[in-house]
C-alpha cells in the first residue's frame, strides 16, 4: 500500500533550512495497522501529512496504491485524499452548524456523489460507529468520544483503503480514547490499513507495528 525511500522535507526560517525528515524509508502493507511515535520535533506529523498527500517531499520517492505520489501533481493529489484516503484530526473538525448526518455527507459532496445517494451512505457510515441515533444531532450535543466518531464515520464514507489518524485520542480523556481506540481495532479487523501518529505507548500496542522517529529518522 505504501512504499517510501530516502524521503527528505525540509522547511525555512528565512533563508535558513530546517531538516525535518532526512532520508526516511518506509514501507506498510495492505491492511496493516502502524503507528507513529516521537518526540515534538521529531518529524511524525510531517512525515503523516506526506503519507497523507497533505504534504510534498523534497526528495525521495513515494508510492500509493501503485501511484507515484511525487510525480504527481495538486490535482491528482487532491484525487488521491478524495478516493484512497480517510482522515481523522485530534481537533474532530466538524462544522458546528451542521447535524451529524450532514457532516458525514461532506466528503461525498466534494467527492461528486448524486445527492440521492449521499444521506444513505453517511447514515450507514455512522451506524459503523453506532452513532445512527445521534444522526440530527449537532456536535454541541454530542460528547468529545462521540464527536471523534462522527469525524471517523466522515472518514469511512467514501469507503477508503487508508485511515490516516493524527493523535485521534488526544483531546479525550483515557476512558473514551480506549472506546475509540476499540474501534480503530474493529476498523483494522476489517481490512482498513490504518497509519496514526499518537503520544500514548499504550494507544500504540493496539497495532501491528509502532515506528519510532527521532530527528526527522526512523529509528525503530
Amino acid at each position: 500500500m505504501i512504499k517510501i525511500e530516502s524521503l527528505y522535507k525540509s522547511y525555512f526560517r528565512g533563508d535558513v533550512p530546517l531538516p525535518i525528515i532526512q532520508g526516511v524509508d518506509l514501507t506498510i502493507a495492505q491492511g496493516e495497522f502502524v503507528t507513529i511515535m516521537g518526540a515534538s520535533g521529531s518529524g511524525k506529523s510531517t512525515l503523516l501529512n506526506i503519507i497523507g498527500c497533505l504534504d510534498n517531499a523534497d526528495n525521495g520517492t513515494y508510492h500509493l496504491d501503485g501511484t507515484a505520489v511525487h510525480l504527481t501533481g495538486d490535482d491528482g493529489l487532491a484525487a488521491l485524499r478524495s478516493s484512497l484516503i480517510g482522515f481523522i484530526f485530534q481537533s474532530f473538525n466538524l462544522l458546528s452548524r451542521r447535524d451529524a448526518l450532514a457532516n458525514v455527507m461532506l466528503p461525498l459532496v466534494y467527492q461528486g456523489t448524486p445527492p440521492s445517494q449521499r444521506k444513505a451512505m453517511a447514515f450507514s457510515a455512522l451506524e459503523r460507529v453506532g452513532l445512527a441515533d445521534r444522526a440530527t444531532h449537532f456536535p454541541n450535543q454530542l460528547s468529545g468520544g462521540q464527536q471523534q466518531r462522527v469525524a471517523i464515520a466522515r472518514a469511512l464514507v467514501n469507503k477508503p483503503k487508508l485511515l490516516i489518524a493524527d493523535e485521534p485520542t488526544g483531546a479525550l480523556d483515557s476512558q473514551t480514547g480506549q472506546q475509540v481506540m476499540d474501534l480503530f481495532k474493529a476498523l483494522h479487523a476489517d481490512g482498513h490499513t490504518i497509519v496514526m501518529v499518537t503520544h500514548d505507548a499504550h494507544l500504540a500496542e493496539a497495532a501491528d507495528r509502532v515506528v519510532h522517529m527521532r530527528d526527522g529518522r526512523i529509528v525503530t
